[in-house]
């Protein structure tokens, strides 16, 4: 059934996924930006600690892919976050044009505030129930893989 048919044969149908997912993300990167505020973080901080909790120390470049951001976007946010004291840069002795970055220790010092997409979760799924939780992140991943599948098929991923 094509989006213009389930349009027709039910109206309250949204008749633009993308759409939809750019509310719902809003929705839920409002509520991040929220529950991160008292602790004076961006979203885009946030998404560097995270990456780095998880991976280690990374190079820039291997930050600015995992958070989905350019390389010069994601070197001033790092540059912001090091003068913060949220995260360390230093050059890679082989190859001093490479900078690595850690997390420092006020960034750890956050590292508590991990469950906060519980928190999130709680907010934006407070209505459904279990299953439908289990299914839509279910869905979403296959929304997710058939864009990228896409866009590798097409060339432009």
């Amino acid at each position: 059934m094509t989006t213009n048919n389930m349009a027709t044969k039910n109206p309250t149908a949204p008749t633009s996924l993308g759409r939809e997912l750019n509310f719902a993300a809003g929705a839920g990167n409002a509520v991040v930006a929220r529950l991160l505020a008292p602790y004076d973080l961006s979203l885009a901080q946030w998404a560097v600690l995270q990456t780095l909790w998880r991976n280690g120390p990374l190079k820039l470049v291997e930050i600015a892919r995992l958070t989905g951001n350019a390389a010069p976007a994601t070197s001033r946010l790092v540059d912001r976050m090091v003068d913060a004291g949220l995260v360390t840069r230093s050059e890679v002795p082989q190859d001093r044009r490479t900078v690595t970055v850690a997390v420092a220790p006020r960034g750890e010092e956050l590292r508590h505030l991990q469950d906060i997409y519980q928190q999130v979760n709680a907010v934006l799924m407070r209505d459904l129930t279990p299953e439908d939780a289990d299914r839509l992140f279910n869905l979403l991943a296959r929304v997710e893989r058939a864009g990228r599948d896409w866009l590798d098929q097409t060339g432009a991923g």
